[in-house]
């Protein structure tokens, strides 16, 4: 037997929602997930900071890689590759952590106190 025929004829079912009473909580998760048209789509952003991440990752030990090979060739040893490509990927992965993994970052954009752009709570830090 299916739920259809299950039914009580001419009772319509009812509808069960739970319903938030906290109207702060309710305010709090519509503006957290508020779009502003204004700004950029929250997906591209994401993808900018991705592309920016594998960027960094592979730039750092390209370069300092670069800076090693010219220093074996002007001096005439070998070494200098490795240790620009260690340095690299340790420069590399600092910045991204500077950048994007602290989360002493100001939270305001006050010119007074020195902050010109401010910055997003991370996720954690959203009660």
């Amino acid at each position: 037997m299916n739920a259809l025929a299950r039914r009580t004829p001419g009772r319509t079912p009812r509808l069960v929602t739970k319903a938030d009473a906290d109207p702060q909580r309710v305010r709090a998760v519509s503006e957290r997930y508020a779009h502003d048209p204004s700004r950029p789509n929250p997906t591209a952003q994401a993808d900018a900071m991705g592309s920016t991440v594998l960027a960094y990752l592979i730039t750092g030990p390209l370069l300092f890689g670069a800076i090693g090979w010219g220093i074996d060739r002007w001096l005439g040893v070998t070494g200098f590759v490795a240790v620009g490509i260690v340095a690299g990927m340790g420069l590399s992965l600092y910045t991204i952590w500077l950048r994007y993994g602290t989360s002493q970052a100001p939270t305001h954009d006050d010119p007074e106190q020195g902050s010109t752009t401010a910055a997003q709570p991370h996720n954690e830090e959203i009660p």
